[in-house]
Parts: C-alpha cells; sequence; structure tokens
C-alpha cells in the first residue's frame, strides 16, 4: 500500500479548490473570511494579554484564573453550540482515497488531524497563551498555570472530536441532548450548581497537578471513539449505497383541490416525511419551540419586551427560518425538471409560501402553554406569529432566490441539521427577519408603551398579508431573474 501524508491530503485539496467551477469567485469569499478570522483572533489576543490586568483591577483580592474558571463551563457549553453549526471534518475527501490503495489508518489520521486546524480550537489558545505568560511573569513562574492551560486545550480538543460525533452519529446526538437536558435541570431546578463544580474541578487542577491527567485522558478517550467511529464508515457501500425506504406519505388527497400548487404542496410533504435530511431540519425547527425557555425563566428578561421578541420569533417561525431558508434548493436535484414542467413560478412559490405560514400558524398554536408565564409573553408570542405569518415568511422566500447552494438528498446527513450546505448569503437574511421585527416594536415601545410595540408587529404582519400579491410579483420576477444562475449551480 501507498503512504499518505497530511501534506498529501492538503496538496490534494488545492488542486480540487483550484479545478472547482467558479474559483475565483469563492477565493475572494475565503480571502474576507480569512480577514474576519485575522480581525477576531487579534481580539483575542489583546484580551489575552490585557486579560491578567483587567482581571487584578476589578477583583485584586481573587486569583485571575479562579474567575475565569467560573465562566469556562458556559464556553465551552457555547463552543459546542457554535461548532455544531460551523464545523465538520474534512470527510468528503475521504471517498476517492478509498479507491486508492492508502491505509484506512493513515486515512483516520489525515481526516482528525486536519481537524485540529479548525478556528474554534485557536481561540483557547490566542487568549489564554498571553494570559499564562503575562501570570508568569507579574506573579512568577509556576507549573500550575501551565497545567491548567494544557487542561483547557484538551477540553477544547475534546469538544473537536465530540462535535463530529453529534453530527455524525444519532446515539452521540441523544446522549450530548439528553447530558444536557439533565444538567440544566440540575442546575435550574436544584440546589447543585453544575458551573460551579466546574469550576472547582478547575481550581483543583490548577492546585495539584496530578489532576490533568482527567483532561488529558478525555481527550484520548475522543480520539479514540472518533477514530473507531470513522473506521466502521470507511466502506464504498455503505457510504454510497441508497436506503430502500416504503411509500409514505402517499395518500395526500386532501391537496388535490388546489390543482397545481397542492402537487407541489404535496411533494413537499414527502420530502419531509421520507428524507431524513429534511426530516431532521424540520426537527431543529421543532426544539425552537423549546426556545422561550432560555428567556422567560429569567426574571431579568421578562422585565425587558424588547428581548422577548426574539424568542416569539423563533418560537413561532422555527419551521420557516431552518426548512425555509433552503428554498428552492430543497429541490436542486429536479430543479431542471422542474422549470420544464407545465408550472409557474407563481404557483412554486406560493406552494413554499403557504408552507411555511401553516408553519407559523402552527407553531403559534403549539406555543399556548407559554401562557404560563404571563399575558405578555402570550402577546409577545402571537403578535411575532402574526409578523412571521405575514411578512417573515415573505422575507424567506424573497432570500431563496439567492440560495444557489444545492442540497444532495441523497447523501448521508448529520444527526440534526445538514449544515454542510450553510450559506453565508442565507445567514445575511436572517438577519432583516430578527432585526426588522425588533425594531418594528421598539420604535413605537420606546414612545407609547407595551401596547403600541405589540401593534406595530400585528400592524407589519398584516400589511404583509395585505399586499402579499404585490409582493409575490417583486419575488417572482426577482427569481426569473435569477433562474439560469440558479440552475447552473445546481446542475455543477
Amino acid at each position: 500500500m501507498n503512504s499518505f501524508s497530511v501534506l498529501d491530503s492538503l496538496k490534494f485539496s488545492k488542486k480540487k479548490f483550484f479545478r472547482a467551477p467558479q474559483w475565483e469567485l469563492k477565493l475572494v469569499v475565503r480571502i474576507l473570511i480569512g480577514f474576519l478570522v485575522l480581525y477576531f483572533l487579534a481580539v483575542f489576543l489583546f484580551l489575552g494579554v490585557g486579560g491578567y490586568y483587567i482581571l487584578t483591577k476589578e477583583s485584586p483580592e481573587k486569583n485571575p484564573i479562579f474567575i475565569i474558571n467560573t465562566l469556562l463551563g458556559l464556553y465551552f457549553f457555547a463552543d459546542l453550540i457554535v461548532r455544531y453549526f460551523f464545523q465538520s471534518l474534512p470527510v468528503t475527501e475521504v471517498k476517492p482515497l478509498l479507491l486508492l490503495p492508502i491505509p484506512k489508518k493513515e486515512i483516520i489520521q489525515i481526516v482528525l488531524t486536519r481537524s485540529l486546524a479548525s478556528f474554534f480550537n485557536f481561540i483557547p489558545i490566542v487568549v489564554l497563551l498571553p494570559f499564562c505568560i503575562v501570570f508568569s511573569v507579574e506573579k512568577g513562574f509556576s507549573f500550575s498555570v501551565w497545567t491548567w492551560f494544557v487542561a483547557i486545550i484538551c477540553l477544547s480538543l475534546s469538544s473537536n472530536f465530540w462535535v463530529y460525533l453529534i453530527n455524525k452519529s444519532k446515539q452521540s446526538a441523544a446522549v450530548f441532548f439528553g447530558t444536557f437536558v439533565a444538567l440544566y435541570a440540575l442546575e435550574k431546578f436544584t440546589p447543585l450548581s453544575v458551573l460551579d463544580l466546574f469550576a472547582q474541578g478547575m481550581n483543583l487542577i490548577h492546585e495539584e497537578l496530578y489532576w490533568v491527567l482527567i483532561p488529558l485522558g478525555l481527550l484520548y478517550f475522543s480520539i479514540s471513539i472518533s477514530a473507531k467511529f470513522l473506521k466502521k464508515q470507511l466502506f464504498l457501500d455503505k457510504g454510497l449505497s441508497k436506503k430502500r425506504e416504503g411509500v409514505v406519505g402517499a395518500n395526500l388527497n386532501f391537496f388535490d383541490r388546489w390543482e397545481g400548487m397542492g402537487f407541489l404542496i404535496k411533494n413537499d410533504i414527502r420530502l419531509i416525511i421520507r428524507n431524513i435530511r429534511a426530516r431532521q431540519v424540520v426537527l431543529m425547527g421543532a426544539l425552537f419551540l423549546f426556545y422561550g425557555l432560555f428567556f422567560f425563566t429569567q426574571q431579568q428578561y421578562l422585565e425587558q419586551p424588547t428581548i422577548l421578541v426574539f424568542s416569539g420569533l423563533f418560537i413561532t417561525g422555527g419551521f420557516m427560518i431552518t426548512f425555509g431558508q433552503y428554498v428552492p434548493a430543497w429541490d436542486s436535484e429536479y430543479y431542471s425538471f422542474l422549470m420544464c414542467q407545465n408550472v409557474s413560478y407563481r404557483k412554486y412559490l406560493s406552494s413554499k409560501l403557504y408552507l411555511m405560514m401553516f408553519s407559523v400558524l402552527v407553531c403559534t398554536i403549539i406555543s399556548f402553554p407559554y401562557s404560563f408565564f404571563g399575558i405578555d409573553v402570550m402577546l409577545i408570542i402571537w403578535a411575532s406569529g402574526i409578523f412571521n405569518f405575514g411578512f417573515g415568511s415573505i422575507i424567506t422566500l424573497y432570500s431563496g432566490a439567492f440560495n444557489s447552494t444545492p442540497v444532495k438528498l441523497n447523501i448521508k446527513a448529520k444527526a440534526f441539521e445538514n449544515t454542510q450546505n450553510f450559506s453565508f448569503v442565507q445567514m445575511l437574511f436572517i438577519l432583516p427577519k430578527l432585526i426588522l421585527p425588533v425594531l418594528v416594536f421598539y420604535l413605537p415601545y420606546a414612545f407609547f408603551g407595551f401596547n403600541s410595540g405589540l401593534a406595530g408587529l400585528i400592524f407589519t404582519g398584516l400589511l404583509g398579508l395585505l399586499f402579499q400579491k404585490q409582493l409575490l410579483n417583486i419575488i417572482e420576477k426577482t427569481y426569473h431573474k435569477k433562474k439560469y444562475q440558479t440552475l447552473s449551480s445546481f446542475n455543477k
């Protein structure tokens, strides 16, 4: 068998990038992202250098490391969530290597090693390395601070491998979600504080060096279990084979009364029922229904209605945000076929719009148990639902005209969501969906009170319904203008 190193893998990736269509545009995007990454790294570096002096000035009687430890639990949780949506192992280049005489052990080593280059792995290094250096200069050299530093790096790298398992394994995802719910329940409803226990554990590592063996062991375990899981997936027949599924969702005759548009709605419903990617995205949208528990259970947020509007938007628009942002990419594999059929763009767009509007209506009804937190909370949810129903769905549909990233339905997806098709353009369109309703609420609220803010949301949603026909005309023209560019992207 031939030897294949990480360097060879990087050369392979370089050739693949420069031979891809529209590589120039992708290069410009990567350069812009690179500048953004450098900016954040510079900010983190400044924070690391000045962190010691800031903490000692604010709390001179406390050890700065102990102060940082109180925040580490929240950091690692946020780190895992952000990694889930934005980080993935470079496994897309594995299948070509399986056709070559290269040992699987080397392929696994390459994949796991290349994953270490993630931006998220550099954040604790850039922040804490200068902090530890300044700490050693000011307090004198001590192995304890560097042992603490090694422990944090080990925990960060462990997250790097765990997030891969969460994304690719339903069992790991279920364990993670169950663990998170249990820890949240302990933190919220019992005297036992999980965050305090984690901070005490990190303090113990700083005070007694041998405790660093625990994060080192966790890192070794994370690498081992990731390697074993990856080894089980390195089979061409397993990776390329299609799972046979029964005919589910065949009887949807109720929608036939809408003629051509009903046929398109049935297609989307069947897609959600039969395809794992679509089901997982819808499941993610359903999880947004619990978003309010993070805010409505905190008294400080209940006193800030503007912040609660965010919760209302996510609760009522979960499906619209997750599933709707991939319109028309869900149809990318047969988009050319659709464009050749006797189906007008208006019916196609209307079917997507009505599906999103129906989801908003269902989510708003399901959210009724939030009335337990008070009538004001419920009014915010209902007003946000009306905004999403009339105007938010329109913005989501319009953003689809700029979505030219195809969704490969026959490729095995992540455990909960297909983030491989994440689009920066789609992320930008999320901003008006969130910022606009907040402004619509806040401006009347700031001058005339709470009820005026609610009226602003409701009025905007009703305007979207009133001028839906005119807005659909604009959206249809935009889709027609982008039609051939979208077809070209989907067919590559």
